[in-house]
């Protein structure tokens, strides 16, 4: 099955489109984050990524599809399985009907398990598309639970020293993961407020959080830890406030060389995509007949040639990186 990517993944033989950054008539969002989504005539999605993009997404005709509910059309049939990356995120199964193939698309995933988000699930297929963000050797993340328990100890050292914390991380999905394992560790939280209204959803879609936590609006109770994504538009709702510390739960902290440019006091590889390992055992366990990658890195798909797997990187600028492994024709 041919594979293109050009702001998006595109089946020509299918006439079909996967997290397209441009308004297409029929197209898959595999979740929420608007780095993936397009506000096509006839998206498909998950219930969950209906309901956290039902303003974006006011003007479609959704199809809501139930994980492991096939859609089926005269060329393929579609299904979305769980990636466990943020609510409702999804990797969506295609099968055409003329050859059997199946391409499994996974959209942005997480292996490791998250205490608010729908379990990934390993589904066999012929044709693994992958996103690769963290698609280098150097990004090999700790255990989370030795990286939260040193950045609780940091927290509770900060408001012991009079320091009102801060932890940055993006609105959707990260957010909501950290404030359930700092409500789990004792501490009083308040977010800032796009993320306390994604926070709300994830109540309304069935995610429990081991306790109370507010929206940041104009008032910081002394004892407390503030959930802010970065980014300048964000951060001015801290403008008012004096004495912060800034603490950065990226994956990006763990390469130290990508220069990501936050200036935080403190920063920890905490991340809710697959690390390079992830990414590798994934494809170690789906073992599928051919693999391609798509943003991130090239050097995936170069490791992945060097154990055995037929794997080119799409960059989305008519380039392909082969690295002169015998691909077949397409």
């Amino acid at each position: 099955m041919e594979v293109r990517f050009d702001r998006g993944v595109y089946l020509p033989e299918l006439d079909l489109w996967l997290d397209s950054l441009r308004r297409q008539d029929r197209g898959v969002i595999s979740h929420a984050h608007s780095d993936h989504t397009a506000r096509h005539h006839r998206p498909v999605v998950t219930p969950n990524t209906r309901l956290l993009l039902s303003e974006y997404l006011r003007n479609s005709s959704p199809t809501v599809l139930q994980y492991g509910e096939p859609l089926e059309t005269d060329r393929y049939e579609l299904t979305l399985y769980p990636a466990g990356h943020c609510l409702g995120s999804s990797q969506v199964l295609v099968e055409s009907r003329d050859t059997r193939e199946r391409l499994l698309y996974t959209g942005d995933f997480k292996t490791r398990p998250s205490p608010v988000n729908e379990p990934l699930q390993s589904v066999p297929c012929d044709v693994l598309v992958m996103e690769s963000t963290y698609g280098r050797p150097q990004y090999v993340f700790p255990d989370e639970m030795q990286v939260l328990e040193t950045a609780f100890r940091t927290l509770r050292l900060w408001l012991s020293q009079g320091y009102r914390p801060v932890v940055r991380a993006w609105r959707l999905g990260k957010a909501q993961e950290i404030l359930h394992h700092l409500l789990t560790a004792g501490f009083e939280v308040s977010l800032e407020e796009g993320s306390f209204r994604i926070a709300e959803t994830y109540r309304e879609a069935g995610a429990a959080f081991p306790g109370d936590f507010a929206s940041l609006d104009g008032v910081w109770p002394e004892g407390r830890v503030v959930i802010c994504p970065p980014g300048r538009s964000s951060a001015r709702s801290l403008d008012s406030f004096r004495n912060l510390r800034l603490m950065d739960l990226t994956g990006w902290a763990q390469g130290g060389g990508r220069g990501w440019g936050r200036a935080g006091h403190a920063s920890l590889p905490f991340s809710d995509h697959a690390d390079f390992n992830d990414l590798v055992g994934y494809v170690r366990q789906i073992n599928p007949k051919q693999v391609y990658t798509v943003n991130g890195f090239p050097d995936l798909s170069a490791h992945l040639r060097g154990l055995g797997y037929p794997a080119v990187h799409l960059d989305g600028k008519g380039r392909q990186d082969s690295g002169g492994f015998q691909m077949k024709l397409i």
